[in-house]
């Protein structure tokens, strides 16, 4: 009996709490809605005296600036097409390369497919496979071994234009092609002849 009188105390005791923070949280409320009520009115009240009156009295700027706009219009804005880059896909021919020991034949197909692609804005996702296209005889059985290789090792595939060229740099440029140009420049002389005639 007694517990159960205690638990009647106490859950009264959790009602009058309740019902005087919801009375603490009602007045609360009132009062923001008062501080609220009383901000709008001196926005309106900021807001009225702010806009200049015309010589006719009630008429609000925005009003005469409407007005003055029915008389005057500016003149239209060009607008500028964008030029749409074309969807379609651009044929690109390559010079076939075939892969033989002669560097200035690979350095010549080299630049001439940089031209290419740069011409016809070739996409660098599209550059890899166009190349590998212009592939003859022993490009071609170059290539495959490559690829071969690079999955046996687990390296992913070469699709981008520079690591393609770097690797056919690796198989068609000696590696002391640089230094052979050097000296060659080097050895270079002006004899008699004008620059013109050289």
């Amino acid at each position: 009996m007694t517990i159960l009188k205690n638990l009647l105390e106490k859950v009264a005791q959790d009602v009058q709490a309740l019902s005087s923070r919801q009375l603490h949280h009602k007045a609360q409320f009132v009062q923001i809605q008062d501080d609220l009520k009383m901000v709008k009115d001196e926005y309106t009240k900021s807001k009225k005296s702010s806009h200049p009156s015309s010589s006719k009295g009630n008429e609000s700027y925005r009003e005469q600036s409407l007005r003055i706009n029915e008389y005057y219009q500016p003149p239209p804005r060009r607008v500028r097409k964008e030029r749409k880059e074309s969807t379609k896909e651009v044929t690109v021919n390559l010079l076939y390369f075939h892969g033989k020991e002669n560097v200035e034949s690979y350095l010549d197909w080299e630049k001439k497919v940089e031209q290419l692609f740069a011409f016809h804005r070739v996409s660098e996702e599209r550059k890899v496979p166009l190349a590998i296209l212009s592939f003859q005889d022993n490009a071609m059985y170059w290539w495959n071994a490559l690829e071969r290789k690079r999955c046996l090792h687990k390296d992913p595939p070469i699709t981008y234009w520079n690591d393609l060229r770097g690797a056919l740099r690796r198989r068609h440029l000696p590696s002391y092609y640089n230094k052979e140009l050097m000296d060659k420049l080097q050895r270079l002389q002006q004899k008699n002849p004008s620059v013109e005639e050289y």
